[in-house]
């Protein structure tokens, strides 16, 4: 009888220790997607900021619209200075592209919040004149499944200087 009652203490100790295996493996699944919705909002976060950041520079800078305007149009007639500030200004929104491209690659971007973003990347990149990305691609060392990707993305040659 005493065999039998140890017996089943040893079940009920079974069933306890099951039951927190299972306990902590939700509790480590929860953990996991609050991680992933984290990451998710703080790389949004950052990406709203690189976004905001170019329009609060065409707004607060009186002559950055006037220069975006003339680099449009015809950058062979940008100085050196302004040449350089409408450089870093397109710079800007690849780089945030960059940023939730390697981010995704990473794991750590989801695909579907990504793919809402590259959306956005696309249809702002393909609003510029055609120079611009060969420009912006061929001046920094970008990432290169970042530069390949984004030549797909705006059916640009896979090149690294300007076409002629």
């Amino acid at each position: 009888m005493a065999e039998r009652k140890l017996s089943n203490w040893v079940a009920i100790a079974e069933i306890i220790s099951a039951a927190a295996v299972v306990i902590s493996l939700i509790y480590v699944g929860l953990e996991i997607r609050r991680t992933t919705l984290e990451s998710d909002a703080d790389i949004q976060a950052e990406l709203l900021s690189y976004t905001h950041q170019r329009r609060n520079l065409v707004i607060e800078s009186g002559d950055l619209a006037s220069l975006l305007t003339k680099g449009y149009s015809d950058p062979g007639r940008l100085s050196p200075e302004e040449a350089l500030r409408f450089q870093n200004y397109n710079d800007l929104l690849f780089v945030a592209w960059e940023r939730a491209y390697m981010s995704n690659v990473a794991g750590v971007f989801s695909d579907e919040l990504f793919n809402a973003w590259n959306g956005w990347f696309v249809s702002v990149a393909d609003k510029n004149p055609k120079f611009v990305w060969p420009m912006v691609r061929d001046s920094q060392a970008w990432n290169p499944p970042f530069a390949a990707h984004v030549n797909q993305s705006l059916s640009y040659p896979e090149s690294d200087s300007f076409p002629d």
